[in-house]
């Protein structure tokens, strides 16, 4: 009795693992592929569709960046003879099983100047902090024009436009419909799958943007895992396909699925065009011989059941007449549009005073292709000082924004630029005439849109008092050191971002954390389940009796369907003898009708169970002496019974609820994860251009005013190193040395190693006589905790954290970098130890506790109790950062960095 009870037990804990190991199998493909999509591999690679080409004559120039869709375009420059000049992005996705591969193609259009041997390069694509080498790209360009080039030129009126790929090139039926042109293997659906490639017209001009349509129809047949489709060819840029829209169509051949992709196509050089033909892959489904009829009547269909057959489907090429753009009346001023065009010029404010920013609004918006517009511009003068123009966006959260977006066609695009203007004397002044030119590919001609000039009242200067910022003291700089001054502020904004987005306030960032640990402690179990598997009859017997019981039930209903009763009854009672045996570990043959009952009782199964199996193995018994008793039916009905308890067996031997629980955890965390947080509201103003304003008025040494338009930003929800900076540089200047403090305190936050702020921070402090505060101790065991800011020291953190796991993961399960793998985790876990630690020190105290800098004029009152009578108990420099600790009416408790604490008015400090 006690060697039956250990053995029970034994039986028992293996079950139980047996269970967790298939819940975590089923885990392992989630965590594996979400650990993935962060380790995407990118490559970068160039090529020009003509490598000769002739004096006057341009190519393409594509820049491909796999495995990411938002790479940003490369800087190429001018070569001497070469004119470069980038015409826009492609992007390509595919998806399958629900995993996305995606990359963008950078097209840039070089024409030869004059002849030679010219090469461009090296080309590199710098995208998630890294840079990645395209090599060089050769191009030779000669003095005659290549053969056979297509001189083609529009007429007077309107280009031809005719239907793309001939008469019935879009129509569903018929033998030219967009038959597939070829397939991986034959396509067992006949004429039931079509794909089609159309264009409204065959003729359009070079740079002109044309919708183009891709229509998958899909007849009496299954299909899964559908691609998205690729258009291959030279000579043009796509936009990504977007969503395809889906319908039903009833056609001559009977009743089609249709996907329609969409798509905008842009010509990159005149003369003919090819396009595609464009290839489509998916899976056609097959039914299977022997498949479940139990499945079928209660589910409609297995899916366990049918074979996948890839077929790779082809449309019908099209061909494009790319006309050249008419050098005929083309204006001085175009510099590349084609389409249709609405052109909006503003300006605010209007009245100003001499040395006060004016914002001039430009807005383009239209149909056509803008990605080579050269903006215009106002020009210098003597009565008007001016800056680059800067590139917007439209403003957003109205409600007529908002309903024009949503009507706007797909290829209606919209830019808008911004140039900040000075007038330098008082008086009445006009901006000048802008004017916008662009090519109307309707009407074959150029349009050119004249907005009026402005009228400007500028009155006389007047500085502002020394009050217009809260806080601050009196606009004259304090006396400097000779040879000795702060760096001078930074021209751009930097990256702007809501004020307080933080990577750890991510909640998705936090939930990413657990996946590769759990993905190495899947993969140790699987591991540990695979060799058992190999190296213990028993358990091996164990776990694959339910896949050895539904082939033997299968084989019994082959012999249904061939009428050998016999052989059948035979095969179904030994199919659940040898499944009942394996799962209650006894010797082959051992469970019969006379035993089953004892077996199963004695292994704690329901008592449902066992009177189904003891029914089961009399129905059977009986049959084999009497054959004829039982009908079809009966046998039919039998078979299915066999089925339902080894299913309901499998169901009541695993661990369902804790699997499915699992799974909800995962998918919630997952799905919190993907919520953002909102973004801040607008300020009414862009901050882009405030930045660029006060950038102005600090360069005319108007400090006081050129911080308020600084806070400005801040007040917008927007903050940046940058813009902390140049704000520190304005109340320095000011001489305000503790807003000055607070500020670049800030900034130390966001942008740490910046040596700019390090000098200026240190400067400031020496005139103070603030203390940085900084341990030494904290210096040499935490010394990235200066270098990197919390969010960098985080990420980084995170994929050395990751890379770790992951060789841990192949340590486990390759033998042949088992060795090096074990060397690079040591590696990968000094460096993660170092990270973390400077990490969590940054963190914990830099950023989670809350501080004050002092910002008052003068040295600030310390003391016991918050009062202003209270005893004095020590003095706090402008500057000096202090903790704080508590707040009660106009007091705040503070604590220096040695512990000491004391009571401040809260005038005197401000929050960092």
């Amino acid at each position: 009795m006690g060697m039956a009870h250990r053995t029970s037990s034994s039986r028992g804990s293996a079950s139980r693992a047996v269970h967790w190991l298939l819940a975590l199998e089923l885990l392992l493909p989630l965590t594996l592929a979400y650990a993935a999509a962060f380790a995407a591999e990118v490559s970068v690679r160039a090529w020009v569709d003509r490598p000769q080409l002739s004096v006057g004559e341009t190519a393409d120039l594509a820049v491909e960046v796999s495995g990411a869709r938002d790479a940003p375009a490369p800087e190429i420059a001018n070569t001497d003879g070469l004119g470069v000049r980038y015409v826009g992005p492609a992007t390509q996705i595919s998806i399958v099983n629900g995993q996305m591969s995606a990359s963008i193609t950078h097209h840039f259009s070089v024409a030869a100047l004059k002849p030679g041997s010219f090469t461009i390069g090296p080309i590199r694509v710098d995208y998630g902090g890294k840079r990645y080498e395209a090599g060089k790209v050769s191009l030779q360009a000669v003095a005659t024009a290549a053969p056979g080039a297509a001189q083609a030129a529009p007429g007077a009126g309107a280009p031809a436009a005719g239907p793309a790929g001939g008469p019935q090139a879009g129509a569903p039926g018929g033998p030219q419909a967009g038959a597939p042109g070829g397939a991986r293997g034959a396509a067992p659906a006949g004429d039931q799958l079509r794909l089609v490639l159309s264009a409204p017209k065959t003729s359009v001009y070079l740079h002109e943007r044309m919708s183009l349509s891709l229509k998958l129809y899909v007849g009496n047949i299954r299909v899964s895992d559908v691609q998205y489709p690729t258009i291959p060819g030279d000579g043009f840029a796509l936009e990504p396909l977007r969503e395809p829209a889906q319908r039903r169509e009833q056609t001559a051949e009977g009743i089609f699925q249709i996907a329609d992709f969409v798509t905008t196509l842009t010509p990159l050089r005149s003369g003919a065009l090819t396009v595609g033909p464009a290839k489509l892959e998916l899976n056609v489904l097959a039914r299977q011989r022997g498949a479940d009829p139990f499945f079928d009547r209660f589910f409609g269909s297995d899916p366990f059941g049918a074979t996948r057959r890839p077929i790779e489907i082809t449309s019908e090429a099209l061909s494009l007449d790319v006309l050249p753009l008419p050098e005929a009346g083309r204006p001085a001023d175009f510099s590349g549009a084609v389409g249709r065009f609405e052109f909006a010029v503003a300006a605010a404010p209007r009245e100003v005073r001499a040395g006060d920013p004016v914002t001039v609004t430009m807005t383009i918006r239209g149909e056509g292709s803008l990605e080579s517009l050269t903006t215009p511009a106002i020009a210098a003068s003597d009565a008007l000082r001016v800056y680059p123009v800067q590139p917007t966006s439209p403003a957003a959260g109205t409600p007529a924004t908002t309903h024009e977006a949503a009507a706007k066609p797909a290829t209606v695009q919209e830019k808008v630029f911004e140039q900040v203007v000075i007038p330098q004397y008082p008086g009445p002044l006009s901006l000048p005439e802008i004017r916008f030119s662009y090519f109307d590919p309707a009407a074959g001609a150029y349009r050119t849109i004249s907005q009026p000039p402005i009228a400007l009242t500028v009155q006389p200067s007047a500085e502002p008092a020394a009050a217009a910022v809260v806080g601050a003291v009196p606009a004259v700089p304090a006396a400097e050191p000779l040879g000795r001054d702060i760096v001078f502020i930074k021209d751009a904004p930097g990256d702007l971002v809501p004020i307080g987005e933080r990577r750890y306030r991510s909640i998705g960032f936090w939930a990413y954390q657990p996946l590769p640990a759990l993905t190495w402690l899947a993969v140790v179990l699987y591991d540990r389940r695979r060799r058992r598997l190999h190296g213990d009859p028993r358990y091996a017997r164990f776990t694959r009796a339910g896949r050895e019981a539904r082939r033997a039930i299968a084989a019994a209903g082959d012999a249904l369907h061939a009428g050998d009763h016999a052989a059948f009854y035979d095969t179904v009672a030994r199919a659940l003898s040898d499944y009942l045996s394996a799962k209650l570990d006894l010797p082959p043959g051992s469970v019969t009708a006379d035993t089953v009952d004892t077996c199963v009782r004695a292994r704690g199964l329901s008592e449902r169970v066992a009177s189904d199996l003891r029914d089961f193995f009399s129905t059977c018994e009986r049959v084999r002496f009497a054959p004829a008793a039982e009908a079809d039916g009966d046998m039919q009905r039998t078979l299915e019974r066999a089925g339902a308890i080894v299913r309901a067996l499998e169901r009541e031997r695993r661990l369902a609820s804790p699997l499915v629980a699992g799974l909800l955890i995962v998918a919630g965390i997952l799905a919190a994860g993907a919520v953002g947080a909102a973004g801040p509201a607008g300020a009414g103003d862009n901050p882009n251009a405030i930045f660029f304003r006060a950038g102005a008025l600090y360069g005319e040494e108007r400090y006081t005013t050129a911080a308020a338009e600084y806070e400005r930003i801040l007040a917008g929800g927007f903050e940046s190193g940058h813009v902390y900076f140049n704000l520190g540089n304005a109340y320095f200047k000011a001489g305000d040395v503790g807003r000055a403090l607070l500020n670049y305190e800030r900034a130390r936050r966001l942008i740490p190693r910046d040596p700019d702020l390090q000098a200026n921070l240190a400067y400031a402090r020496s005139l103070s006589g603030a203390d940085d505060g900084q341990p030494l101790y904290a210096r040499l065991l935490f010394p990235l905790a200066e270098r990197l800011s919390t969010d960098e020291a985080l990420l980084a953190a995170s994929l050395v954290y990751s890379a770790l796991m992951l060789l841990l993961v192949a340590a486990r399960l390759l033998a042949a970098v088992r060795r090096s793998a074990s060397a690079a985790t040591i590696v990968a876990g000094v460096v993660l130890a170092v990270l973390l630690s400077s990490g969590a020190y940054r963190l914990l105290t830099l950023d989670l506790p809350t501080y004050a800098v002092v910002v008052a004029a003068g040295d600030a009152t310390v003391r016991f109790e918050p009062s202003a009578t209270g005893t004095v108990h020590f003095q706090a420099k402008p500057g000096s950062v202090l903790r704080l600790l508590s707040e009660r009416e106009s007091w705040a408790q503070v604590a220096r960095g040695d512990g000491t604490r004391g009571w401040i008015e809260l005038a005197a400090v401000a929050k960092l």
